[in-house]
């Protein structure tokens, strides 16, 4: 089970452009500035995840196993979509309802990579140790 505590700093994405146009997201809810950050407390299964960025704060908390309605897709979409979390090696996995879509955060060397897997399309996200 990897750790995913701390404090993480946006650095680059990848394909993001694209997913936000296959999940029809208003551009302007995306933060355009490199100032995104993500501070990640993990008890074991039990996460609580603060991103902060754009003028905007979110808060989620989380158990392994236990689905919950995501609220980055709820302020995003604006639809209350279950998510169930789940390890899946060292990587951490949101699947949504149909468990074709997902998020997944994994250590990659010195950053913390979020992929973004919704119908096909993939987008990436890189975060450094703040």
């Amino acid at each position: 089970m990897a750790d995913f505590s701390g404090k993480w700093a946006f650095d680059h994405g990848e394909n993001m452009e694209s997913l936000v146009d296959k999940l029809k997201i208003d551009p302007a809810k995306i933060p355009k500035d490199r100032s995104t950050t993500v501070e990640i407390t993990q008890n074991g299964d039990n996460f609580h995840i603060v991103s902060a960025g754009g003028g905007r704060n979110r808060d989620m908390s989380f158990t392994i196993g236990k689905a919950f309605v995501d609220p980055d897709i709820l302020e995003l979409r604006n639809k209350e979509i279950q998510v169930t979390p789940n390890w899946n090696g060292n990587k951490l996995v949101l699947t949504g309802p149909k468990g074709t879509n997902s998020a997944t955060r994994e250590i990659v060397g010195s950053q913390m990579v979020v992929t973004f897997n919704w119908e096909g399309t993939v987008g990436k996200r890189f975060f450094n140790k703040a």
